[in-house]
């Protein structure tokens, strides 16, 4: 139940228009995993910042300037933590904090703090006050790299490239895009092509569900029930294919 069928059958039919349309569908085999210096470091480069400069603002614990807010929004923008229209994708920027073994409240005072920014504050000051809340609030900043989530376009260019692998028939993408997916035979291999590609299962470790909320932020999918389920899974099917898994 990791991935429901109203889920993926408009990233199927947006594939297919893809496909159709005759675009080639390059997505290159990456996984992004970036950390947030490398992202700090990134746009510090884009607004032409002094490397002293950016470790400066660092020390200095990002403090409220203009500058640091740009650089602070850019780099959540890198990282698809940030968008100018929703806000802070708060199942994204979670990853790049570390709370306090001790600490219980962390989440409850860091939704609290984002209750408190104005919404009709410009683009920067917004994406500067939610880092700070994190930053202030949730954890320590980390430094390793973290899944960075695709963005629409790229998932539609993910599900496309799984098509071709796949050499899925025009009459299949035909009853995708109408929804009737789950149940087609050639779903499973399209499917693990999908998640490997993109990220989301390996064959070592199977269904990486942290991978998944972040790219998708559905909370059932950290639940135990949902952990159980997959494990279930797992251990009927062991002798099986990873597509039949």
């Amino acid at each position: 139940r990791t991935i429901k069928p109203h889920t993926m059958w408009p990233l199927f039919a947006l594939a297919f228009c893809y496909l159709t349309a005759g675009v080639r569908s390059d997505l290159a085999q990456y996984t992004a995993y970036k950390g947030f210096p490398a992202a700090w470091q990134e746009c510090g480069e884009y607004f032409e910042v002094p490397n002293c400069t950016l470790e400066q603002y660092r020390e200095d614990s990002y403090p409220c300037e203009g500058a640091v807010k740009e650089l602070i929004r850019c780099s959540l923008i890198n990282l698809s933590a940030w968008n100018d229209t929703t806000g802070v994708r708060q199942h994204v920027i979670r990853n790049y904090f570390q709370p306090a073994a001790e600490d219980s409240c962390y989440e409850n005072r860091t939704k609290e703090c984002l209750k408190q920014i104005d919404s009709n504050d410009d683009v920067y000051n917004r994406a500067y006050e939610s880092f700070r809340c994190y930053y202030r609030q949730y954890g320590n900043l980390i430094s390793s790299a973290q899944f960075s989530p695709y963005e629409s376009d790229e998932l539609v260019q993910l599900t496309a490239y799984s098509f071709s692998v796949r050499h899925i028939p025009k009459c299949v993408l035909l009853q995708y895009a109408k929804g009737d997916i789950l149940e087609e035979p050639h779903f499973p291999a399209v499917l693990l092509t999908w998640l490997l590609r993109g990220g989301y299962y390996s064959l070592q470790n199977g269904i990486l569900l942290n991978t998944l909320y972040t790219q998708f932020g559905h909370p059932e999918l950290l639940t135990e029930q949902t952990k159980q389920c997959t494990d279930a899974v797992v251990a009927q099917l062991c002798d099986e294919s990873h597509a039949t898994k």
